[in-house]
């Protein structure tokens, strides 16, 4: 039973400082949480079950500072306790697009893809297969926002992927037109160029045509708004697209 307690101990703090890291971008500490969450662990706990997170590769301690960073299996770890089928059902509460009044295909799918940018805050793309195969991207600009892509190399990197190898993003966005909610994290994608990015697939597969929708952010990505906003955009389009 301690065995057990120990283990919601550890998923319940990693959790927490994987939200807090991602609202705050900077390493979290013991104290914050048990400030921000009034946590009835004290700092001391707090503290030793950081300690041995990191220990398991969940976390890295960066040395100017008393907080941790959550490392790529901590993000792996908390998209694995997210309720996708939750954040589905909640995607259909939210407002639905105006795209009715586009009779032009292209147009059709230059304001998705627009839409999904500025509803997320991240880079998105959208790939239709058919008569013809095309892929949109926008939002490069929401890049710049981000704290890990001041780092001009990483940065560089993203644009170089975004330019060179989109065809063979646009394979990995093929192969998972079938998949309702996909996120691949870091290094999972397969292109060393943005290994420190994270990417979110939903697609859509029907008789006469199939698309895939995809976001591109940094690791530290708000997941729960992603998600959201990727099924919302994915609803309304494919409702479009069918009627």
């Amino acid at each position: 039973m301690r065995c057990l307690d120990t283990k919601k101990r550890e998923d319940e703090i990693l959790d927490l400082l994987v939200d807090s890291y991602i609202e705050e971008s900077h390493p979290i500490s013991s104290s914050y949480l048990c400030r921000k969450y009034n946590l009835c662990y004290s700092s001391a706990t707090v503290r030793n079950v950081m300690e041995s997170l990191e220990r398991q590769g969940f976390l890295f301690h960066v040395h100017t500072s008393s907080g941790r960073v959550p490392t790529k299996y901590a993000f792996k770890h908390y998209v694995g306790h997210l309720n996708k089928e939750e954040l589905i059902k909640e995607s259909h509460h939210h407002e639905p697009f105006s795209f009715e009044a586009i009779s032009d295909v292209k147009e059709l799918f230059e304001a998705a893809v627009e839409a999904l940018s500025n509803k997320s805050g991240y880079t998105s793309l959208i790939g239709i297969w058919g008569e013809e195969e095309r892929l949109f991207f926008r939002g490069m600009r929401f890049m710049l926002e981000q704290p890990e892509f001041e780092d001009i190399i990483k940065l560089r990197n993203l644009f170089y992927a975004l330019e060179v190898k989109i065809d063979q993003i646009q394979d990995v966005l093929f192969n998972c037109i079938g998949e309702d909610l996909k996120i691949v994290i870091g290094d999972d994608i397969g292109f060393d160029e943005i290994s420190d990015c994270s990417l979110l697939i939903s697609g859509i597969k029907e008789r006469n045509f199939s698309l895939a929708l995809a976001l591109i952010g940094p690791m530290r990505m708000n997941y729960v708004k992603a998600c959201e906003s990727l099924y919302s955009v994915k609803c309304t389009l494919g409702d479009i697209l069918r009627d």
